[in-house]
Order: C-alpha cells, then sequence, then structure tokens
C-alpha cells in the first residue's frame, strides 16, 4: 500500500502546542454526540482544534456540528460522502494543524483534563505518543510498559492489547508520527483503529503511561456494532502493513502475536458472512484454514472444520460446545494442576 497524501506538517508558530482532536461522525445519537463535543468544549487545556467529519450522516448531524462550530471557532465542520471511518479520520487529519493528534469517538467523551494532563505528559518526557486508563473497554489491561529500541517487540506489546491497546482514542500522539501512518483505501466502519496504531508503534521510539481514567467509552454506542466484513478488511490491512514493514519475513515473536490474536478471530468472521459476500475474502483467508483449524481451541476446532467442508457456520454448536464442553473440562484441569 502506498502513501498517496502527505500529512500537513506545521508552518506557524502559533500551531506549536496546538491539539488537533479528529472526531469521525455518522449518524450517531443527538444526546451521544452533543456530550462528546462538550466534553471537548470543556477541556481546561485550551489550545485546541476539533475537526468534526460528517461522513455522509442522514440525520441532524450537520446542523448539529455546524452549530458548535459556529458557537465556537476552535469546532471545524467538514460534510463529506459515506466512506468510512478510517477515511473520515484521514480527512480530518488533512485539514488539521495541530503539533499533536488526539481522537474521539463520536459517542464517547473526554474527562475535562484529558487535554491538560496528556499534553503536559508528552511535553514533559518528549514521548513520541501518550495513552491514559480509558473506562468500559478493557480498562484493566491499560498499564505502563517499557518501550523497546527493536521495533518488532513494540508490536508485540500492542497486537495482544496486553499492554497498549491498538485504539486511536486513549492516546495523544506526535504529528510527526502520525505524518507516517498510511490509510488504505477501504471502507472500515470497524477495526479501522488497529490499521493505524500498529504504524505508530512501529515508528514510535517512546511512549508515556498516565494511570488514570481520563476517556470514557460507551459500549453501547453505534460505532461498538460489530461488522465482520470490516473486521476482515481490518485484518488483511493490517497483514499487508507488517509484511511491509519487515519485507514479508515477520519475526516470529510478530508472527505467532497475530496469528494467535487475529487470523483465527477473522476466519470466525468470515464463517459469519453469506456466501456471496464471503467470496471477496476467499484467496485472502482460505488458505490459512488449516493452520487454524490445527491452532485453534475446542469450541472453535469443531466449527471451523464442519464449515470447511461447505457446512454453514454452526454458531450455536460453537457456544454449545465453549459452554458444555470446552470450559468444564478446563475447569477441571485448573482444579486438578493449580488448586
Amino acid at each position: 500500500m502506498e502513501l498517496d497524501y502527505e500529512l500537513p506538517q506545521m508552518k506557524y508558530p502559533e500551531q506549536k502546542g496546538l491539539v488537533s482532536i479528529i472526531v469521525p461522525i455518522y449518524n450517531t445519537k443527538e444526546t451521544y454526540l452533543k456530550e462528546c463535543l462538550d466534553s471537548i468544549f470543556v477541556q481546561t487545556f485550551a489550545n485546541w482544534e476539533a475537526i468534526l467529519v460528517n461522513d455522509g450522516s442522514t440525520d441532524n448531524t450537520k446542523e448539529i456540528i455546524d452549530e458548535y462550530a459556529k458557537k465556537d471557532s476552535r469546532f471545524v465542520a467538514i460534510h463529506k460522502q459515506n466512506e468510512g471511518t478510517l477515511l473520515a479520520r484521514k480527512t480530518g487529519l488533512e485539514n488539521s494543524r495541530g503539533e499533536f493528534i488526539a481522537n474521539l469517538d463520536h459517542d464517547d467523551t473526554y474527562d475535562s483534563q484529558f487535554l491538560k494532563k496528556m499534553h503536559a505528559k508528552i511535553t514533559e518526557v518528549n514521548a513520541d505518543f501518550v495513552y491514559c486508563k480509558r473506562s468500559g473497554f478493557y480498562t484493566s489491561q491499560a498499564t505502563d510498559c517499557k518501550w523497546n529500541a527493536e521495533a518488532y517487540k513494540n508490536l508485540t506489546l500492542v497486537l495482544p492489547w496486553q499492554k497498549v491497546s491498538l485504539l486511536t482514542w486513549d492516546k495523544l500522539i506526535k504529528r510527526e508520527i502520525y505524518a507516517k501512518v498510511r490509510f488504505p483505501n477501504m471502507h472500515l466502519t470497524a477495526g479501522e483503529d488497529p490499521v493505524q496504531i500498529i504504524q505508530v508503534a512501529y515508528y514510535s521510539k517512546s511512549v508515556a503511561f498516565i494511570p488514570e481514567y481520563l476517556y470514557f467509552h460507551r459500549p453501547e454506542g453505534i460505532s461498538s456494532v460489530f461488522n465482520p466484513a470490516s473486521t476482515i478488511k481490518s485484518v488483511i490491512a493490517m497483514d499487508k502493513l507488517l509484511k511491509d514493514f519487515f519485507n514479508d519475513r515477520l519475526p516470529k515473536e510478530v508472527e505467532n502475536v497475530f496469528f494467535r490474536v487475529y487470523k483465527q478471530n477473522v476466519l470466525y468472521c468470515y464463517y459469519m458472512l453469506d456466501k456471496k459476500t464471503r467470496t471477496e475474502f476467499k484467496n485472502e483467508l482460505e488458505p490459512h484454514l488449516p493452520d487454524c483449524i490445527k491452532l485453534a481451541k475446542l469450541d472453535m476446532k469443531i466449527p471451523l472444520f464442519l464449515a470447511s467442508k461447505g457446512i454453514i457456520f454452526p454458531l450455536k454448536l460453537r457456544n454449545f460446545i465453549r459452554l458444555k464442553i470446552y470450559l468444564p473440562i478446563k475447569k477441571q484441569v485448573n482444579r486438578i494442576f493449580f488448586s
């Protein structure tokens, strides 16, 4: 994937210290959107701009963000045709000016001191990006970590989400790092964050952590809706990026984590699609099926094997195996060996 644009760099002194907040928006609940934008408006750190990208919404998003832009010039409203969250975020970046980049989902909110504390931390330690704890989404896994000189080791920290999340919205990132991020020309509404953050992790030399809940994710929001086709596209894009980083020879540690966390799960998504949609990904994914069946846990092994033989993916069977066979056996083994 070639870099098809260049992120504008800072040209004027007043851009120093400026934080650009990118907010892609598509048909979100009015009260959620207003709460989101209000959480920007009340920030105790005043040197920000919020790029509000209306990604072809069919509700009253246009009127709402135009109203905020009229109320405060730091809000910039952009209206475009629907192309998905990933490309909406790209549009926001192309129209941003800040030294630092932040992201906010259209149905989430910031703590009032999010920008103040994140900006203070990233400038204090001169990190390439800083991240914080966030509520509502894998909060227990947000923890401090030692960044490495070798990029592949950092990827093994972010890919399994054990130390640093693959989310964009709990982070503040230097513009010079984000300028290296490539955006595949694909319509993504799910999995768009990992496509960006694996690149941020690869190019970053240092990272800092704030052990405070400064970002509030709304799990029931519309952006949380699971989309198997978009998830598959995201993993395919990630696979191509990783191979490009390492000239098609992935370090074993990266390959193992990527296979374990993503390629097995993406086949689960694959067999949730109807047959017509599935053909779009057939050549990309089916060669990996034998290895995935071999390495999968029992609750995935049997359904994936049946699906590979042309049987419609038996989701209820998978759940039955997991609840009635796999988990009881695992519990019994743990009792015998670890109690």
